[in-house]
């Protein structure tokens, strides 16, 4: 009987032996050839620079493998075919440590998986703890098809991935002139950009091009559509669904997704969904249809620095209502800034807007601008009444004229006519500047000309801000005033009228409002509290004031045209359908034989 004990654990060593597989070292050249099969259990690591050697690595159907701290670092050079790694049928690649798998010739992705044999697909899955990089020197996938053949379904269960397209091919699916099977992702952390027309998830470029079903239900998902190629037409791709054309299956996105960024590539009309290609229905958070807002950004951040492919891209988001600051610790350089925000459309396209950029950028590299404001003050005319002045710094149709808009400098601005976004189109020295102050406001304070009629500032803020019932701004303590515009439509207020603020107002992150500090104070004799009197500070805030662009820089007398009318006990400012012109003594200027030398704001 003892025996036969020790028979059967001899063989339970064996065969536990044999399930373990072998450990290759693939930086040793004796050990493996121009080819290494890898079988169930194997395990491989090290470096294979291809630059001095080239060897395709080579996953049997059905085996599991491991690579550890693996890097296969395909070139482009001849004609040798393969990618950096190859399943033969359904295979898993279990991540431990850092991974690295690019492709060899231009058609083949970093990890190809295999299409089907009697009309069966293969799959190929990824698990671990680990990291993989995969990229193409090409036309092939990140992760999936190469050129020209179609590929199987993909599985990521768990891992921190990045998958990089090559020229037509999505970071994880098809690539031109190829079909994928279904993409699930049911963990992990992944990141993956497509080429040009192609999705980061999904379709790849072109009309020969598609997949399957795309459904993610796990893990954090950041996933950027390609560009159009500048000069060559067509639009580019979605985050997540189809390249420019093709087709691809339905995709559906759960609630149990921890994070989404999608973003969509140049003229694409979807993050998430088609582009010239068919997508089946298209599912996200239990809601059906595509979402065209970019980037689809789950949860919602003030800021996120992402870096899909080989750009790191500054995302910022203009429409945040959280708590959440726009804050950076230090200078940071990005290659791209996305400015996510939807601007009012106004009836009579009068539509203006406060705005503060985190960065330095000049008023021509920021699309659908149209004109730009800075701050004078709180001026008083020759008939002793009080108007908000502004002044007219930079204008679309200048060509000649260049205008720097300084980082944390709050101005008003407005879009071209029906424009309800901005693109911001600067591609170098691209820095988002550290925050200089802790508690977030940024004063530009009245200019030499119009500091003597109240304290007022023009203030920006990084960080949404509430009036409470509280509030001395609320109260009127001490004459404390705050004015804003208005961030959604009432039934008596339209959105981009300047409202005082009540209890309950909430202004967010890099807008700007008007604020009056409260009248000085000083202490008498018995230690109240009284107002100081000074010539320079009106007892009364005027009922109206007429907001104005003065032009002060030409010779003759000064103008100012009349944006709209300023009531200071609503905050309101009705914007003129037509716009008028008038001097500082309240005349209107009709036509040109009454009008000084200077710029003029007319429709």
């Amino acid at each position: 009987m003892k025996n036969i004990y020790r028979v059967v654990s001899a063989l339970l060593i064996v065969a536990s032996t044999s399930f373990a597989g072998k450990a290759y070292n693939i930086s040793v050249v004796p050990e493996v050839g121009e080819e290494l099969l890898l079988k169930d259990g194997d395990v491989i690591s090290g470096t294979i620079d291809g630059t001095k050697r080239k060897v395709r690595i080579l996953v049997a159907n059905n085996a599991k493998i491991t690579l550890s701290n693996a890097e296969v670092l395909g070139v482009n050079e001849g004609q040798f075919e393969s990618a950096g790694i190859r399943c033969l049928g359904n295979c898993t690649l279990d991540l431990s440590g850092k991974n690295i798998m690019k492709g060899y010739y231009g058609n083949f992705p970093g990890v190809q998986v295999p299409d089907d044999i009697d009309g069966q697909k293969y799959t190929m899955t990824i698990e671990g703890d680990g990291s993989l990089e995969a990229s193409s020197n090409g036309y092939g996938a990140g992760i999936g098809c190469n050129r020209y053949t179609n590929c199987g379904h993909i599985v990521i269960k768990s891992g921190v991935i990045k998958a990089t397209g090559g020229f037509t091919a999505a970071g994880i699916g098809s690539s031109k002139d190829a079909y994928g099977g279904n993409i699930s992702i049911e963990g992990g952390e992944i990141t993956a950009a497509g080429g040009l027309y192609a999705a980061g998830i999904g379709g790849g470029g072109y009309e020969e091009s598609g997949c399957g079903d795309i459904t993610i239900s796990g893990g954090k998902i950041i996933a950027m559509g390609g560009d159009e190629m500048p000069g060559m037409g067509g639009k580019g791709a979605a985050g997540i669904g189809c390249g420019n054309s093709g087709s691809c299956g339905k995709v559906t996105i759960t609630k149990d997704v921890a994070k989404v960024i999608a973003i969509k590539g140049k003229k694409a009309p979807y993050s998430i969904g088609g582009s010239d290609g068919l997508v089946g229905t298209v599912t996200v958070d239990d809601v059906e249809g595509s979402i065209e807002e970019n980037p689809f950004m789950r949860p919602a951040k003030a800021v996120e620095i992402v870096t899909p492919g080989s750009k790191t891209i500054g995302i910022i988001d203009g429409d945040y209502s959280g708590n959440e600051a726009v804050n950076f610790a230090k200078d940071t350089v990005v290659d791209t800034i996305i400015f996510k925000r939807t601007f009012p459309v106004v009836v009579g396209g009068n539509n203006y807007s406060t705005i503060m950029f985190p960065f330095e950028i000049k008023a021509e590299e920021i699309e659908n601008l149209d004109l730009v404001f800075k701050f004078l003050g709180i001026g008083v005319d020759k008939s002793n009444n009080k108007y908000v002045a502004v002044e007219l710094v930079w204008r679309s149709i200048w060509l000649s004229v260049s205008y720097t808009m300084e980082a944390y400098k709050p101005y008003l601005i407005k879009l071209k006519s029906q424009a309800t976004n901005i693109v911001i189109n600067k591609t170098t020295d691209l820095v988002l500047k550290a925050t200089p102050t802790e508690d977030g406001d940024f004063d530009v304070m009245q200019s030499d000309d119009y500091n003597k009629y109240g304290n007022y500032v023009f203030r920006g803020v990084v960080q949404g801000k509430t009036w409470d019932a509280n509030s001395p701004e609320v109260l009127g303590t001490n004459k404390a005033a705050a004015y804003g515009f208005a961030g959604t439509a009432t039934s008596d207020i339209s959105v981009g009228q300047f409202v005082k603020v009540g209890e309950g107002a909430f202004i967010k992150p890099l807008r700007a409002y008007i604020y009056k500090s409260p009248v000085p104070q000083s202490v008498n004799s018995n230690g109240a509290y009284v107002l100081r009197q000074t010539a320079s500070i009106d007892n009364d805030i005027p009922e109206t004031m007429n907001v104005v662009v003065v032009d002060r820089k030409k010779d003759g007398e000064e103008q100012t045209t009349v944006i709209g009318q300023f009531n200071s006990r609503t905050g309101e400012i009705r914007l003129n359908r037509t716009e008028r012109t008038y001097d500082l003594k309240g005349r209107s200027v009709r036509d040109a034989s009454h009008m000084a030398k200077g710029v003029y704001l007319k429709k």
